[in-house]
């Protein structure tokens, strides 16, 4: 790992939960699917409408999780910005 990158990973400029979470999303989304595929094999009762809620609904838990990410990422662009501009 460069010096750099050390320095953003020790003061927390660089995040690495959103990373994580990505890798857990696929993960889920991969156990969703198998999951569905045994319902459909064992003829289970509404496991086509329950594999598409459960999915929308975990994307939509993942994506709330990541918007808050999201939202300090931009914060610290617009504050870098803000300082540059006074700094002129």
């Amino acid at each position: 790992m460069p010096k750099n990158e050390f320095k953003d990973f020790a003061t927390f400029s660089t995040l690495i939960t959103p990373k994580i979470i990505t890798v857990v999303y696929w993960v889920f989304t991969a156990l969703l699917i198998i999951g569905a595929i045994f319902s459909w094999l064992h003829d289970s009762e509404g496991a086509s409408l329950g594999f598409a809620v459960s999915l929308v609904g975990m994307r939509v838990m993942f994506e709330l999780i990541m918007v808050s990410f999201k939202n300090n990422e931009y914060l610290r662009r617009i504050c870098e910005a803000t300082e540059a501009k006074k700094g002129e």
